[in-house]
């Protein structure tokens, strides 16, 4: 009878160590890079689709940006080899003149995005055109 208990003790702690493995396996740290959906402040652009949005802006005068939280990223690393294909896949052309350390520039047609890696997140930073105001003068007519 006492062997009949050891071995279901055994057998259960034999399935919690199979459950704990199964587990720490699913919650890898890394991102898998094969799904992507656009952007929230450009729909054109790129974004993991595991990446979760932490912060928004859609209403500063001179910007729109979104960070999105993505475990595994390092603000001192290049761009994952697999993710700069797919934004090239999507049309957008690096301006390597003015990428400078994290931050890489991307254009699109007239559009232009910013990506900024951090550790374990990045941001997509869409600098709004500037428009310039037409003033006209108002010419004085002489009676």
């Amino acid at each position: 009878m006492q062997r009949r208990g050891v071995r279901i003790s055994l057998c259960f702690m034999w399935g919690v160590l199979m459950m704990m493995v199964v587990i720490a396996g699913c919650a890898s740290s890394e991102p898998s890079w094969t799904d992507y959906v656009g952007a929230t402040v450009e729909k054109n652009f790129p974004v993991p689709k595991e990446a979760n949005q932490t912060d928004t802006s859609l209403n500063n005068s001179k910007m729109d940006y979104v960070n999105y939280r993505l475990t595994g990223l390092k603000d001192s690393s290049e761009i994952p080899e697999a993710y700069q294909k797919v934004i090239e896949e999507w049309g957008w052309k690096e301006k390597k003149e003015e990428s400078t350390g994290s931050t890489r520039v991307y254009e699109k047609g007239k559009q232009i995005v910013q990506l900024t890696l951090h550790d374990n997140s990045f941001t997509v930073l869409v600098p709004k055109k500037e428009s310039k105001t037409v003033i006209q003068g108002l010419e004085s007519s002489s009676p």
